[in-house]
């Protein structure tokens, strides 16, 4: 068998995007946070519209025999844009032929984190649209206290909820905080007032203002729209005697209940 039947056989495309899709979402850190939706199919650039829903605002104090006053719940449609992350890989006959290591299988891994961390970012610029009415501002730096102060915007709402903060937040917290401890449980992070703390280099500090911006996010406050398939191909360059692989995925994301989530500011 020549080498080149050697190659192709290494590398199927079906098989590659079968792959990416089963290691896609263990690859978000925020995919247990989003309510998924995998029938998407689209070309970049196309818009779909999907439901969002507002918060209601916090409770008042009724009086006795007062009515309790209503706001209309409804859905606002939100026309959102399918997006396509894609990223791509060259492979030297020489690098698949050694017979060292196993180039396809880490060409693989890194194309489908490649393609989660970009889906993650989008996520994180959605919680950025946290309306004035879920976000709490801190004049002091992040602590348990300030932490139970953001938890009453959640009113009763019970349930998960995860506190994302920065490498450096986390370590003060660490120093600081004697309420905070170790759970054996999801992957061993850490609970402050029933949160899991969740480490995200995606947060880093203003540099105007010298604040960080937190969130703390209950499952389903996101909407992920996927389509079924990660697209993978491959083909051959003839004069450098290597293959190119690529692989690309539509999706399109979005806050999708601003109840369930909250924007946290505070000092550095």
């Amino acid at each position: 068998m020549d080498h080149l039947n050697v190659v192709n056989e290494l590398i199927n495309p079906v098989v590659m995007g079968d792959l990416v899709n089963e290691t896609l979402e263990e690859n978000m850190q925020f995919s247990a946070l989003c309510k998924i939706e995998d029938t998407l199919f689209g070309r970049s650039g196309d818009t779909i519209v999907v439901p969002k829903y507002a918060y209601i605002g916090d409770a008042t104090e009724v009086e006795a025999n007062t009515a309790i006053p209503l706001v209309d719940f409804a859905a606002e449609n939100e026309s959102i844009t399918i997006k396509k992350a894609g990223n791509g890989v060259t492979l030297s006959d020489e690098s698949l032929l050694s017979g060292y290591g196993d180039p396809v299988g880490e060409a693989v891994k890194q194309l489908s984190r490649s393609i989660a961390q970009k889906v993650d970012g989008d996520a994180f610029a959605a919680l950025e649209e946290i309306s004035e009415a879920m976000t709490v501002t801190l004049t002091t730096t992040l602590s348990a206290d300030g932490v139970a102060d953001a938890l009453v915007k959640f009113g009763e709402t019970q349930g998960e909820k995860i506190l994302f903060v920065s490498p450096e937040q986390m370590a003060a917290i660490r120093k600081t905080e004697e309420r905070i401890k170790e759970s054996d449980n999801f992957e061993k992070l850490s609970l402050l007032h029933g949160c899991r703390v969740a480490v995200s280099e995606r947060i880093v500090k203003d540099a105007e203002d010298g604040t960080y911006t937190d969130f703390i996010v209950m499952p389903g406050a996101l909407a992920l729209y996927l389509a079924k398939d990660t697209l993978v191909e491959a083909d051959r360059d003839i004069v450098k005697k290597s293959t190119i692989i690529t692989a690309d995925k539509h999706y399109a994301i979005h806050l999708a209940d601003e109840s369930k989530a909250v924007k946290l500011v505070c000092k550095a």
